[in-house]
């Protein structure tokens, strides 16, 4: 999967941040999972509950991220980073765009994480 360093990096990263991101990108270069099947996980999650479903991803990217409850998810040094996924969807009901932490959507049937996550969902009116 592609995963992009975070915008205005160098406002937020230490030296050992920028090192750890680095990891986490050559990491998720291995990962046979696209961009676009972890949306299809997050979107599901996103509509849970409705009486909607995913279509199709429009658009999707991964960038790091630090993540205060993923401690060393990816190795034994990666200590709070994360790979943040933002992504528009059609669904058979309108549009959603989310934004939500790979690690969150890892555990996706194992823990209920739409809270922790960003939704706008635009459905239809008729």
């Amino acid at each position: 999967m592609r995963v992009k360093l975070e915008k205005n990096y160098k406002d937020h990263y230490t030296i050992g941040d920028l090192e750890r991101a680095k990891a986490i990108i050559a990491f998720e270069k291995e990962d046979e999972m696209t961009i676009k099947g972890w949306t299809e996980y997050a979107v599901g999650e996103a509509l849970k509950g409705t009486d909607d479903y995913f279509v199709e991803t429009l658009k999707a990217e991964a960038r790091t991220a630090k993540n205060y409850r993923a401690w060393n998810l990816y190795n034994e040094e990666s200590q709070d980073m994360d790979v943040w996924l933002e992504a528009t969807a059609e669904t058979r009901k309108g549009f959603i765009k989310i934004g939500a932490y790979l690690s969150d959507i890892w555990q996706t049937g194992a823990i209920d994480y739409a809270d922790k996550m960003f939704i706008q969902y635009f459905k239809e009116v008729a």
